[in-house]
């Protein structure tokens, strides 16, 4: 699958001349904001002791003593005097800087467009290429997700949204978030930034949790394997820090400078995979559906799915086998984590490449066939074809009558392999 990350309303320096800048601890440097008039008339440059930030104005509740953060957290600063379009700062952590470097303001809202101009441009390009996925950074509230929504209309397109959890504001609504788009990401590096670092672990189990409820895709990302971009095998923290994310129930984890960047990305990936199947063994081992949702039932095919998970687990069934046409049914089979695989059909290439992200789901594109049993047959035939299924064991199946309908899923079949 093809996730396409928009950038979002991501706060940056301007320019800085090649060599950058270095800031020395207790110096003072003043940010400019695009409606300075210094800033516009030095070309939206670095000067002296100015930074140029792509905001036409700082937030009004910036007060003395708000942090600012800049470089993924690798230079800090204090505020100690806001004017107009300026803030007059010292620095506290100093470094080298250079263009274009993330600028934070921790815990502090601000009042900025959740899709921008830029993000338009790119989700035009993310139609065009036909991602399967498209990410939205930043993402406060619901609103945000109904802009890109919007967008999307507009465009005739029809595109999984990927809400990226990083801002404080999205903690406080995140059911609704979660019911408004059909994933989240967990993007622990912004988010350590907005908030803090010793507060990351419990919120990404927190995150996961709540989507596992919901039944969307849940994705953990970020410096999981980060010492992997310059060694060729990771710490035993961060092999913990990737099992931790399986065994809290997530979806898929995510590499970003390992493999975009890193000296061994093919080495990090194999690592990773091996993490991963070694964390999943323990979840099987102890046959535990924890993460199953319990409550009121909502509907006919949610029920028809929990129902086919516990027979699977009772007859001992070597997979479930779902034909799908939305992949909707093959996620509801997934959100309670069965122990055997989930095997979806169906005839759409894009919707078999996007359960790619889905928890315990490996599908395949297969025609649609309207008589039931003849579809049975035909899926049987094709899976001892490809392996997956052997003479003599139990495959469960689910399917409907009527393929195609709004809760058409309503058969549940144990059938043997012959």
């Amino acid at each position: 699958a093809i996730l396409v990350d928009l950038a979002g309303p991501k706060i940056r320096l301007g320019d800085i001349p090649d060599e950058g800048t270095v800031l020395q601890r207790g110096r003072n440097i003043i940010l400019v904001t695009n409606s300075d008039p210094y800033h516009q008339n030095s070309g939206q440059n670095a000067s002296g002791d100015s930074l140029p930030v792509n905001l036409l104005h700082f937030p009004d509740r910036m007060e003395p003593g708000q942090i600012v953060l800049i470089d993924d957290g690798n230079l800090s600063l204090i505020v100690e005097k806001q004017e107009p379009n300026r803030l007059i700062c010292k620095v506290l952590v100093g470094g080298q800087v250079t263009s274009h470097k993330g600028v934070n303001f921790p815990r502090l809202p601000l009042d900025i467009p959740g899709f921008t101009e830029k993000d338009a441009d790119d989700l035009q390009v993310a139609i065009d290429v036909e991602a399967d996925y498209v990410a939205l950074s930043f993402v406060r509230s619901p609103q945000d997700i109904h802009l890109l929504q919007s967008a999307l209309a507009d465009r005739s397109a029809l595109i999984p949204l990927i809400a990226k959890i990083e801002r404080p504001e999205a903690l406080t609504c995140l059911d609704e978030i979660l019911d408004a788009a059909d994933g989240v990401m967990v993007a622990r590096g912004d988010l350590a930034l907005e908030m803090s670092p010793e507060e990351v672990p419990l919120l990404q189990k927190q995150i996961i949790a709540q989507a596992n409820r919901m039944g969307k895709p849940v994705i953990t990302a970020t410096q999981m394997l980060e010492s992997m971009t310059r060694n060729s095998s990771p710490t035993r923290a961060e092999a913990s820090d990737v099992a931790n994310a399986v065994l809290d129930g997530t979806d898929a984890v995510m590499l970003s400078a390992e493999t975009s960047m890193g000296n061994f990305p093919f080495e990090a990936v194999q690592v990773m995979d091996r993490i991963i199947r070694q964390a999943e063994k323990e979840m099987f081992r102890k046959s535990q559906n924890l993460l199953s949702p319990k409550g009121v039932v909502r509907s006919t095919p949610e029920a028809v799915c929990e129902a086919a998970v516990s027979l699977a687990t009772s007859v001992g069934a070597q997979a479930i086998v779902v034909f799908t046409e939305s992949g909707h049914t093959a996620k509801l089979l997934a959100r309670h984590r069965p122990t055997v695989p989930i095997i979806a059909l169906t005839p759409s290439p894009i919707v078999t490449r996007q359960l790619a992200l889905v928890w315990g789901i490996v599908s395949y594109v297969f025609p649609q066939i309207d008589d039931t049993d003849e579809r049975i047959n035909a899926a049987q035939d094709h899976l001892k074809t490809l392996g997956l299924l052997h003479e003599g064991r139990l495959m469960v199946i689910v399917t409907g009558e009527r393929l195609g309908h709004a809760f058409g899923t309503n058969i549940i079949k144990a059938h043997l392999v012959v």
